[in-house]
């Protein structure tokens, strides 16, 4: 059986070997899902038992669970400890949330009704920037709907996510929740397996449309939440010193590694000197550091790769005449650390406008009028999220209806909740998470149509 080390992205350090899962070890968890689901299906009180207990494993063991992610992924305490509060919460709304049956007709000729059945298996496959938050909501909301899953981490990131299968695994009926650290060929077992009715994915658009076209020739049910390139849409009327810092953390949260993090800023040309400077003293102050340090805001990039990708993409910024008004630079000899990063002078065409950073680096792009800077923020394949900002909220929500992403915020940026359908238009995704449109994505819808002769009451 082979093994991938697990590196600490502050020190470089090794921390642990994890074992890859075999192909035998993933046909033994499909077999024991597909066992569990048609009594686990049929009984949603004890799947409701079940998520309360998951949240309440969760919560009981935040602190463990938050220091792991800090480890194996860099991100500062105080926010792996918001993760972990994040995926207690998903589990727990979900529990406290019955199928919805929805009445289409109920009348003297007619009763239809709307009733949600398991898919059966589901294949949920993790990234590895916040592992835990996304285990929490792909598995609440196929347990919502009465599927059993078997879950494959990212070798990047799986310590968090194993141990939490770890604790869960006395807790829970037998085969209902299956947790292998795998590669990328585990990944494609997983999708194609024929135990599995349904693959849910958060991760690349490269990888997605792979996992579209190996999921084609069964028609599986498939829910991705792919890559972003979210826009930042600033309105002339902002107050630059106020809005210019909610913007920049909304950008660098967690080292700019959020799938809906802010990934371009369209500045108006009236206040553009004024933010860039605000920006890049934002940048050149901003405390990045040992995740477990007190008063830290941002950690190293999680991984040597996302590490090399930023670090190309700001190059080749520089190279193709972009200005690096801040950072720009590898902070420290050990670790995967990169200065906070402002870009001004980048064309459209520019890697780190056109494409997904998931790092520090953050260009600024100026405009002229409304309309040029909604048609630039655009016009791109990408489309998961967006905001606005603007002083007067109700006239920024008039232009949100404008921007084509799944999600569009007003004055706030990437905010996202058990109980609001979140997910990317065009290539950033299909399908919704959350809410009810979210666990309709793990039902089979099936209508029930009744004819009626009731009598309408005589007068």
């Amino acid at each position: 059986m082979s093994s991938v080390p697990v590196v600490n992205p502050s020190t470089g350090a090794r921390i642990t070997d994890v074992e890859l899962a075999s192909l035998e070890q993933l046909d033994a968890a499909v077999a024991a899902a597909r066992a569990a689901a048609p009594a686990w299906g049929a009984d949603a009180a004890a799947r409701a038992k079940a998520l309360e207990t998951v949240a309440a494993v969760i919560t009981e063991n935040a602190d463990e669970l938050a220091r792991l992610l800090s480890t194996e992924i860099g991100v500062p305490l105080k926010d792996t400890a918001m993760e972990v509060g994040g995926a207690a919460a998903f589990a727990k709304y979900r529990a406290r949330t019955p199928l919805a049956v929805d009445v289409v007709h109920d009348d003297e000729r007619q009763s239809v009704v709307v009733r949600r059945k398991p898919i059966g298996v589901v294949g949920a496959i993790l990234p590895w920037n916040a592992p835990l938050l996304i285990l929490a909501e792909k598995v609440a909301s196929a347990f919502g709907a009465g599927n059993t899953v078997v879950v494959k981490t990212s070798p990047l990131a799986p310590l968090a996510v194993a141990r939490v299968g770890e604790l869960l695994a006395d807790q829970l009926p037998p085969g209902v929740l299956s947790i292998l650290c795998g590669d990328a060929a585990l990944g494609a077992a997983l999708v194609e397996h024929p135990g599995v009715g349904m693959i849910s994915f958060t991760g690349s658009i490269r990888a997605g449309r792979q996992i579209m076209a190996a999921a084609a020739p069964r028609l599986k049910r498939l829910s991705l939440e792919l890559g972003g390139n979210d826009a930042a849409l600033i309105l002339p009327d902002v107050d630059v010193a106020r809005t210019a810092p909610k913007v920049f953390m909304n950008a660098f949260y967690r080292t700019g590694q959020i799938c809906a993090g802010i990934k371009r800023v369209y500045v108006p040309a009236q206040i553009y000197d004024e933010t860039v400077e605000a920006f890049a003293h934002l940048a050149s102050t901003i405390r990045v550091g040992d995740p477990f340090e007190e008063g830290v805001v941002l950690g190293p990039l999680s991984n040597r790769m996302q590490f090399d990708r930023v670090a190309e993409l700001v190059d080749g910024a520089r190279a193709a005449g972009a200005t690096i008004v801040a950072g720009g630079q590898r902070l420290g000899d050990a670790g995967c650390f990169y200065s906070p990063t402002i870009v001004t002078d980048a064309g459209p065409e520019v890697p780190i406008v056109a494409d997904e950073q998931f790092g520090p680096a953050l260009p600024l792009i100026r405009y002229e009028n409304l309309d040029e800077a909604i048609t630039a923020a655009n016009a791109t394949d990408f489309g998961l999220g967006a905001s606005v900002w603007g002083a007067d909220p109700l006239a920024a929500a008039e232009i949100a209806t404008r921007l084509d992403a799944g999600s569009v915020w007003v004055n706030r940026h990437g905010v996202v909740a058990p109980d609001v359908p979140f997910g990317g238009t065009k290539q950033s995704g299909v399908g919704r998470a959350n809410g009810d449109v979210g666990v309709d994505a793990y039902s089979e819808l099936t209508t029930i149509s009744v004819q009626l002769n009731r009598a309408k009451p005589s007068a």
